[in-house]
């Protein structure tokens, strides 16, 4: 398909010298400039900030504030018609039933450090992106088992983000970034000595119970679960109580 530009030198009657050209195309990046500061700063303005903060909501034990995509992206393409986006997708090499395959996923990373998803938006001429961690039910832990829901959610969260990259909206991530990490602060960390303290304890106590260890994931927002004790024993628990409440008894 030809290119906007290219169809505008077509459509001049006698053929363009080489600066003309040059004349043309630096006139029509400057136009798409102007209208991408005129979005922005309508994207900045009072009027539509507070339109925006109408619908704010907030979820979760810790009050996190969100603004549902669909009323981001309502918003971002009434200004600006001519817009498109991408969800990414990435080939990964994947294990099913022991056999190596090839696959093509939406999203992209590995069972040690997480998965992510990343999108792209398009909009007079200018193309950003921006990533996003696929989370569990929280956003303190990330998801090492992603499930459609899961990806499903960080794409349009992902997609949100990148709206506030145009200015639609990015005020609401400020808030959101330090509400999260001060959840992420009140997660304990880990030492390094638990495999060590592991051992220990079966030495000392070898006909006791295999204790699990940080390997079983919350079944409901895939946390690394921890060992609590309660006056019918002990029992393991989701870490972000109260967001999640599930627990599972020893076997």
């Amino acid at each position: 398909m030809k290119s906007k530009l290219q169809k505008l030198v077509d459509d001049v009657a006698e053929p363009l010298n080489e600066r003309e050209a040059g004349d043309i195309i630096e006139e029509i990046i400057a136009a798409d400039e102007r209208k991408l500061k005129a979005l922005y700063t309508t994207f900045q303005s009072k009027k539509f900030r507070d339109d925006l903060a109408k619908c704010v909501e907030t979820k979760g034990g810790k009050g996190m504030e969100y603004v549902p995509w669909s009323n981001i992206m309502d918003r971002f393409i009434k200004h600006c018609p001519t817009m498109s986006y991408e969800f990414h997708t990435y080939q990964l090499k994947l294990n099913q039933g022991g056999i190596q395959c090839e696959a093509t996923r939406p999203y992209m990373g590995d069972k040690e450090t997480g998965f992510f998803v990343k999108t792209s938006i398009t909009c007079y001429g200018v193309t950003r992106s921006m990533t996003s961690a696929i989370y569990g039910k929280t956003f303190t832990q990330v998801s090492l088992k992603p499930q459609a829901n899961q990806i499903h959610n960080a794409q349009m969260r992902c997609l949100c983000k990148n709206a506030g990259m145009f200015g639609c909206g990015i005020e609401l991530w400020t808030r959101e970034e330090v509400t999260q990490l001060e959840a992420e602060e009140s997660q304990p960390e880990a030492t390094g000595l638990e495999e060590e303290v592991m051992a220990t304890v079966k030495e000392v106590f070898p006909n006791s119970k295999e204790v699990p260890t940080d390997t079983r994931p919350c079944k409901k927002c895939d946390a690394p679960m921890t060992l609590k004790s309660g006056k019918f024993g002990s029992f393991l628990a989701c870490p972000n109580y109260p967001d999640c409440k599930y627990t599972e008894p020893l076997e």
